[in-house]
């Protein structure tokens, strides 16, 4: 056997033994699923997403299946066949109830888009979307099932970093392995990512912080390897809203770890990045070659004329690839003669108009206004238990995310990726937790003042009534 021949054997043998490990994980998980866990359904989800088959060299000998699709549909069949004790929920939070009026909207506009094809990927990935939210705030019904989701979706982002940094040659890291992800796209999810995982290191420690740290450093350095300015932006100005937020009962520890990431942020950001927030980078042989967010602009402008011939309705999915060769300077399009949007509101206001646009970011407004209302009411002397701290901490972490995502949306189109969904599943999820006990201690606190005011006022009345007498 020659050594090309021997490189094959070795290539051929390595595919097949990867394959195994993906169909064992992913059939085993839905079996576990299917006997009343549900859990395990959401974590097959999260493992299809990262270990995205159909985008790997090991994968293309498998269907090209929606596999995550099917992960939760399998887990929604679970969940409605064996709900939570607590029975189901979904139309009680007021984000689900706008999310599913741009569900039922994006399904309207198939019926007068002009490229019903192109749209239809969206529509079949909206509805994908709603699932997603309903599973997630079906199955997250403690804080073990929090922590659980986070670590996942952690671990899952360090392995693409991870994988993404083993590929690495020079340049930018654009391919992670993640389905349709550029280096502007790997780099949000990055960021948001590392705002999620990183409040659960102000829990008490554990020896899983030590995995927990490695797993964010990677995830760290893979967010600056793409060289992303966006996501770097986003993740700087999320960093500063979380000054004016301390997590309960964990400011001593916040500080600290805020000023470790603070300086690990700055030791990662190397020349090019400099460079390139300069209006200059340097390309795989190290030329340096004009670059600028100009024609960012220039694609924003074409799309606001885009946005003027459909300003309600929206002209459907892929709207500005598809109008960009008539709105667009031929030295701005790229590949086939298109251009792409490079900008999540204009690409919404595009493709959905104002009705759609409006019903996404509303239900984004009312999930980041819950920053103002993530503390548990305590009475005097009463301390935290650990699952409140988690609960009141992973609120704060997902907010931040949130907003991370948002800002980072507004130099690259993100509008495909999921993040931001389940963001918008745990965020309310999580806020009525911590409503709840702030009712409860409130409807306490009034009782307490009652019984007091009753037990002053008994006295007086028994003297009245011996007086008469």
């Amino acid at each position: 056997m020659d050594l090309v021949s021997e490189e094959n054997f070795v290539l051929q043998g390595s595919e097949i033994l990867t394959v195994l490990f993906y169909l064992f994980v992913y059939c085993g998980g839905l079996l576990i699923a299917l006997s009343g866990r549900p859990l395990y359904g959401l974590y097959i989800y999260f493992f299809s997403f990262y270990l995205h088959a159909p985008s790997q060299w090991w994968g293309q000998s498998l269907p090209d299946i929606r596999w995550s699709l099917i992960a939760a549909v399998i887990t929604l069949g679970v969940v409605l066949v064996k709900p939570p004790a607590r029975g189901l929920r979904f139309w009680t939070f007021h984000e689900n109830k706008l999310l599913s009026l741009m569900a039922v909207f994006v399904c309207l506009q198939q019926f007068w888009v002009k490229y019903g094809v192109l749209h239809m990927d969206y529509v079949i990935l909206f509805v994908k979307f709603m699932i997603l939210i309903f599973i997630i705030q079906n199955i997250v019904v403690s804080a073990k099932e929090l922590r659980g989701v986070i670590w996942a979706n952690v671990l899952g982002t360090a392995y693409l970093a991870y994988y993404g940094m083993s590929q690495f040659d020079g340049g930018r890291l654009e391919d992670a392995g993640a389905n349709g992800m550029d280096a502007n796209l790997v780099g949000m999810h990055f960021a948001a990512m590392v705002y999620m995982g990183a409040y659960l290191l102000m829990e008490r420690f554990r020896y899983t912080h030590i995995i927990l740290a490695v797993a964010l450093s990677l995830i760290l350095m893979g967010l600056f390897l793409t060289e992303s300015r966006g996501s770097i932006i986003a993740l700087g100005a999320s960093g500063l809203l979380a000054m004016f937020f301390h997590p309960q009962g964990s400011k001593p520890k916040f500080i600290t770890l805020g000023l470790l990431g603070a300086i690990s942020a700055a030791v990662l950001m190397g020349p090019q990045i400099v460079d390139r927030f300069e209006g200059m980078q340097k390309d795989n042989i190290g030329d340096v070659q004009d670059a600028s967010a100009a024609s960012r602009m220039v694609i924003i402008n074409a799309q606001i004329e885009m946005w003027k011939n459909h300003p309600i309705l929206g002209f459907g999915h892929r709207g500005t690839l598809v109008q960009s060769p008539a709105y667009l300077p031929e030295d701005y399009l790229t590949g086939p003669g298109v251009r792409a949007s490079h900008n999540l509101t204009m690409a919404l206001l595009v493709d959905h108009g104002v009705i759609g646009a409006s019903l996404y970011f509303g239900a984004v407004l009312l999930a980041l206004s819950k920053i103002f209302r993530y503390k548990f009411k305590m009475k005097k002397g009463e301390t935290l238990s650990d699952d409140q701290k988690l609960y009141s901490h992973a609120l704060l972490g997902a907010i931040l995310a949130l907003l991370c995502f948002m800002v980072g949306g507004q130099g690259s189109n993100n509008k495909k990726l999921e993040a931001d969904i389940w963001l918008l599943a745990l965020i309310p999820l999580i806020h009525r937790e911590i409503q709840t006990h702030n009712q409860k201690q409130r409807k306490a606190s009034l009782e307490a003042i009652q019984e007091e005011t009753d037990g002053k006022g008994e006295p007086n009345r028994r003297l009245e009534v011996g007086r008469m007498a």
